[in-house]
């Protein structure tokens, strides 16, 4: 039987939290669904009915979900936790400019906002294309990932 102080054992029990791929791999997945969506949306028609600025919020998340892959897969290939600050901020950049977009598509659906994000020619179409379970949908998924930003800024804070 191996002692519990065996340098076996903790090396066993170190190894996860140095070698994990766990990590940076969600944060991979997490920022293709993000790049998913917007590329889908920019290829889209979304070009000719969203505003100006909507299009070019759009375009940041975009860019900002691309850098969050890269430095993510950095972070993945090497293991070291030294790598894991950059993709972490970047994946929290993502989430909150993608939760500002949504706020925006949900506010342009709602009170007097109503299509603060659609360009006038095309406000009847874009109001019949969404039901209020989508857009409600899309505003819980976005609150979560914020809820998730913080979680994991306040585990990294105590841990430190």
């Amino acid at each position: 039987m191996i002692a519990a102080s065996s340098p076996i054992l903790l090396e066993q029990r170190d190894r996860p939290v140095r070698s994990c791929r766990c990590g940076p791999g969600l944060l991979i997945v997490g920022a293709c669904v993000l790049l998913y969506r917007t590329v889908a949306l920019l290829a889209g028609e979304a070009r000719t009915v969203l505003k100006r600025w909507v299009v070019a919020l759009t375009v940041i998340e975009m860019i900002v979900d691309v850098v969050a892959v890269v430095a993510a897969a950095r972070w993945w290939r090497t293991r070291a936790l030294d790598h894991a600050r950059l993709p972490l901020r970047l994946g929290a950049v993502a989430a909150v400019v993608h939760a500002v977009r949504v706020l925006v598509f949900v506010l342009g659906r709602t009170g007097p906002w109503v299509d603060v994000d659609v360009r006038p020619e095309h406000r009847a179409d874009h109001n019949q294309r969404w039901s209020w379970a989508q857009v409600v949908f899309a505003g819980v998924m976005s609150t979560l990932g914020i809820v998730g930003v913080v979680a994991v800024w306040r585990v990294r804070r105590r841990s430190s």
